[in-house]
């Protein structure tokens, strides 16, 4: 096997008479790649991180950095980077599927191309806290970083004139998608479809910052290709960050259960969450300093619950070990696997189904789904995920 191969998460899928029947996931095949931290000297691995780790870098550095020391920029820079993703997301996997204009097309099209521009908007914003990618000047050395909402305003202007129709506010305070303007209007009207394909899990998990959770480390059940908490599989990301503040997501996920169209809803409302929290910032940053001892460490990234579990001993990586949102959502028998039994496949040749279903979950890295009829013959291979 490859690492190209390793880099992708299988998922075979069986169709029978127009509807999934069954599902196999190989799971994050990506285990244990932390042996290689071990021997790395502490003080100076916050360089190597983001760079090993480059999709949710800033996650990752905040997850380590967090028991040592305050992380205040870093949670800007975090914010930043789950905005960028999250902007880009529906543009780059919804629109172009349900929308058959030019101007929708992925990557060419003029819609993709203003998103675009923000998200190198948001880019330039994180160099100038954090310095080139991956932005960790402000650990290197003492560093004043100031941010106002002034620096946001065009970032605020194009979500809230175009992706959201509204203010940021009166999005958070939304109760009913009906209500919806803007691009978010026309994802309900082309996409409402999608709310009735609610097969998948009912039980989540968020460990924690940026938003509330109830996360108790000694209730995870790692067996290398899945992960259970408190004895379930679970499902992480936005659906179930959203789940925690937003009162449309929670009502709509009572009433219909989980869907890929309410993921991607809550992708967008944790976008807005983020964003409505960036206040006016004058802050300084410290030495790093990292202390020998076992630390167990965790946050919500882009795709979901992260964690870090290491020890430091005499100023290096004695053990690490990650547990990413995919290791969750690709489990076997797990999220992205009940998620797409029971879908109804109009063209199994062309699944447009099963690419909103597989992309709402989004994991780390490229799904490779292969659609198999109930004769077992291969009747397509399609490449979902991995820009964002």
């Amino acid at each position: 096997m490859s690492l190209y191969d390793l880099e992708i998460i299988d998922l075979d899928v069986f169709v029978k008479e127009g509807k999934v029947v069954k599902a196999k996931c190989s799971g994050n095949k990506i285990r244990g790649f932390e042996k290689s931290f071990i021997g790395k000297e502490a003080k100076i691995f916050y360089e190597i991180l983001p760079r090993v780790l480059a999709t949710c870098s800033q996650s990752h550095l905040y997850v380590y950095l967090q028991p040592h020391m305050n992380t205040p920029i870093t949670e800007i820079l975090m914010t930043l980077e789950i905005v960028d993703s999250h902007l880009k997301h529906p543009y780059a996997y919804w629109f172009p599927h349900l929308i058959k204009d030019e101007q929708f097309s992925f990557p060419s099209g003029d819609k993709f191309k203003r998103v675009s521009l923000i998200s190198r908007k948001i880019k330039e914003l994180m160099e100038k806290i954090g310095g080139r990618w991956p932005h960790i000047d402000y650990i290197k050395e003492n560093k004043e970083i100031r941010l106002r909402k002034d620096d946001i305003k065009d970032i605020t202007s194009f979500i809230e004139n175009e992706l959201l129709g509204m203010s940021i506010e009166d999005f958070l305070s939304v109760k009913n998608i009906e209500d919806f303007s803007g691009d978010m209007k026309l994802l309900i009207e082309k996409g409402i479809e999608a709310l009735d394909w609610n097969t998948g899990l009912r039980d989540h998990l968020v460990v924690g910052y940026p938003f509330s959770g109830n996360f108790d480390y000694n209730k995870i059940e790692d067996k290398g290709i899945e992960v259970l908490y408190d004895g379930k599989k679970v499902e992480v990301g936005p659906l179930a960050q959203a789940l925690t503040f937003d009162q449309l997501v929670k009502n709509y996920f009572n009433k219909y259960g989980p869907s890929p169209l309410l993921r991607e809803i809550s992708r967008v409302k944790v976008l807005a969450k983020l964003l409505n929290n960036i206040r006016d910032t004058e802050l300084k940053s410290e030495k790093f300093e990292p202390q020998d001892g076992h630390f167990i460490s965790f946050a919500e990234s882009i795709r979901g619950s992260l964690i870090h579990d290491y020890i430091i001993k005499d100023g290096k990586i004695l053990s690490y070990k990650i547990i990413q949102p995919t290791t969750f959502i690709a489990s076997p028998n797990g999220a992205l696997e009940k998620s797409v039994v029971g879908l109804h496949i109009k063209n199994p040749k062309d699944p447009v189904e099963l690419a909103l279903t597989v992309s709402s979950l989004d994991t780390c890295f490229v799904t490779r789904v292969k659609v198999f009829d109930d004769n077992n013959n291969l009747l397509t291979t399609k490449r979902i995920g991995g820009f964002c």
